[in-house]
């Protein structure tokens, strides 16, 4: 085995996530912006094993399917007509010069007798298993060694890793290859730091001033004044705060967000916010307030949201589509829940029947929202909890025999009016069938969006149509879904590819702005404390 380009053993997650890893017969290596390896001079081995895992996939209705059978395509395609001896395959002597001319590839079959030389011998059916053979074979023949099993003990046990690395993304997988000496890395994007879309900065008395009387800040003069800072991006929020409390302007009230402004790329200015007085319900924090902004100005076709669970990400998205559509500006919500369900079909029930237990959130946020602006369910709500009645109307102790009519309760009467609401102007479409779909003249809302994959993310976010728009919401660290993390989860995927776009918003909540219970607001801030390891002990 005579190579000297750097080889990586492909894991099948990376292929399905990063297609291009195996370039189209007659393009060019497609170099990822900021990958965390660069291939594009590289042997790459794709293991018997991960092809056995593609041919699995490739009759599923998925994403996963949908790559499977290109990647599948692609090495054939690369492969025919390449005569090649089965000794030269087995030992890599013969790798695919692929036509851009920097970067091999070789598909790699593990000798029957291979694992008799190790330790450990993992079964047919056990793919990570296989895999980490395939990388194995690929450190003995770099080392010289034979992969027929006959290769001496004592060099197998003493052998040192020669720049082999198994490109997996899978934590389990890694663990397991790095107990066998095989050296592990992950493939994907380097991420910079998180992109929140909001910049919480102390800025000089006379900036907060210049913004405070004129509603207005030139660039060049923040620039000026806040010359550490990083650039402002396009439709980055600024709420501004100043170092001593005595500086504050003596009529400034926090609540009336006079404070908090937006960077308008076009006017290259901070901006005041123009639409928050337009949202239906009561605003309680500085990121409400820019959720608000975001959901409400018209110029913005497309909203991510992310932040602790508890913080109105869903509610604020639902109240706003409800009363957009009563006032024309929508013909309808779809709610697209993003949840991973695999045996939907098995459920019982007909299609809202099976969904409904995902679409929970978004109607609890209109029964909270009618709870708080109905007047009439108000009002009665106070009563029984003033006066004590019971869901009848009458006191506690009332003979129960009574035949006074009956009347329904406000859990009930919320419920009607929510289905009905629903009913109205809301409908929900299963992940998999809102590809295809263009939500012209409609608000979508994709909910926990943290639980797809790149693949699928990339899919949903254009599915926006004319005089539609598309809100993103999740929380990065509560996903659910197999094989993600929290870096390569489409809600990452989706906020890095939506950056810096004038017709983009960006909204990121903090722990201290959880509003639903202050017991919630105190666990999301104790998690912020481990997490930053300023709690040794719990």
């Amino acid at each position: 085995m005579a190579d000297d380009r750097p080889i990586y053993v492909i894991d099948t997650n990376v292929v399905v996530d990063y297609v291009d890893v195996v370039p189209s017969p007659g393009g060019t290596i497609v170099t990822h912006e900021d990958p965390t390896i660069d291939l594009s001079s590289a042997h790459i081995v794709i293991p018997t094993a991960v092809i056995r895992e593609l041919s699995s996939f490739k009759k599923e209705k998925s994403d996963r399917g949908k790559a499977a059978r290109t990647i599948l395509r692609r090495v054939r395609k690369i492969s025919e007509g390449k005569v090649r001896t089965m000794r030269e395959v087995y030992e890599l002597e013969a790798p695919i010069e692929l036509e851009n001319g920097s970067q091999t590839i070789s598909i790699l079959p593990v000798h029957k007798n291979f694992k008799k030389a190790l330790p450990f011998a993992p079964s047919e059916d056990d793919m990570d298993g296989q895999i980490i053979l395939a990388a194995l074979t690929v450190a003995f023949l770099k080392a010289g060694l034979p992969v027929d099993g006959t290769a001496d003990p004592e060099k197998v046990l003493d052998l040192a890793q020669q720049d082999i690395v198994l490109l997996t993304n899978d934590n389990g997988l890694a663990i397991r290859a790095r107990e066998r000496g095989v050296m592990t890395a992950r493939y994907g994007y380097k991420l910079p730091e998180p992109y929140t879309g909001r910049r919480d900065v102390v800025v000089p008395p006379e900036l907060f001033m210049e913004f405070y009387n004129y509603r207005y800040i030139e660039y060049a003069f923040w620039t000026m004044l806040m010359e550490d800072e990083p650039p402002l991006v396009t439709n980055e929020f600024i709420v501004m705060s100043l170092e001593n409390p005595d500086d504050y302007p003596l009529d400034f009230a926090p609540g009336f967000f006079g404070n908090i402004g937006r960077y308008d790329a076009q006017e290259n200015a901070i901006v005041p916010l123009k639409y928050v007085t337009d949202f239906p319900a009561s605003i309680k924090n500085a990121g409400q307030a820019i959720y608000a902004e975001a959901l409400t100005n018209p110029d913005f076709a497309a909203v991510v949201c992310t932040g602790p669970a508890g913080s109105g990400k869903t509610y604020m998205a639902t109240v706003y589509g409800y009363e957009a559509c009563k006032a024309g500006k929508f013909i309808g919500v779809t709610a697209v829940p993003c949840e991973n369900h695999s045996n939907l079909g098995a459920l019982p029930g007909d299609l809202e029947e099976k969904m409904d237990p995902d679409l929970q959130p978004l109607k609890n946020a209109l029964r909270n929202y009618l709870l708080s602006n109905d007047s009439k369910l108000r009002k009665e709500l106070e009563c029984l909890q003033k006066f004590g009645t019971d869901w009848r109307g009458k006191k506690p102790g009332a003979d129960p025999n009574d035949d006074a009519p009956e009347k329904k309760s406000i859990k009930i009467k919320l419920k009607d009016r929510v289905n009905m609401i629903w009913d109205n102007w809301f409908s929900s479409v299963p992940i998999d069938n809102a590809r295809g779909r263009d939500f012209a003249h409609e608000l979508a809302i994709y909910d926990e969006f943290q639980d797809q994959n790149i693949s699928q993310a990339d899919t949903l976010i254009k599915r926006i149509g004319n005089d539609g728009k598309i809100v993103l919401t999740g929380d990065i660290h509560q996903i659910h879904a197999p094989y993600l993390d929290e870096e390569n989860n489409g809600l990452v995927y989706a906020a890095r590819m939506l950056y810096d776009n004038p017709l983009v918003a960006q909204v990121c909540f903090t722990e201290d702005e959880v509003v639903r219970h202050p017991l919630v607001k105190a666990i999301a801030q104790r998690q912020k404390s481990i997490g930053k390891g300023v709690l040794e002990e719990i």
